[in-house]
């Protein structure tokens, strides 16, 4: 067994969640989880990040740190390894991590509005069409 496959199933274990409760998070098939957790097959690499994208924090920064991946911290810009686009991030973001996504980028965009001036609701719409525009 590879360390990859060793070091996730180590996670999984360490979690205190059930295969079934993994599998339902990270969206995959819960026999596929079942399998590789048996050791019978590998994981194809998307899957194996959905997975450990779901895990607990300590089980998941465990895991990354024993793979080497280093997580940058968008908001401070630290790290140099494992560099992503804001795109892969939010596409393997489990809930948590999404609803913080989306207060910052919420609070960002009420900043914009207003140096621009704009504070009344009522502009919305003139605003968001001026954008795609």
């Amino acid at each position: 067994m590879d360390r990859h496959q060793e070091t996730l199933i180590a996670a999984i274990r360490e979690s205190g969640l059930t295969a079934r409760e993994i599998a339902v998070k990270a969206g995959v098939h819960e026999s596929t989880l079942s399998k590789f957790l048996d050791g019978k097959t590998d994981l194809k690499a998307g899957n194996y990040f959905k997975i450990l994208s779901v895990l607990p924090v300590p089980q998941r920064q465990a895991a990354q740190e024993k793979l080497g991946i280093v997580v940058i911290d968008a908001l401070s810009g630290e790290g140099t390894k494992g560099v992503r686009s804001l795109v892969q991030m939010i596409e393997v973001a489990n809930d948590d991590e999404m609803e913080a996504a989306m207060i910052a980028i919420g609070r960002k965009w009420k900043r914009e509005r207003s140096y621009r001036g704009h504070t009344k609701d009522s502009q919305l719409p003139t605003l968001y069409a001026k954008r795609i525009v």
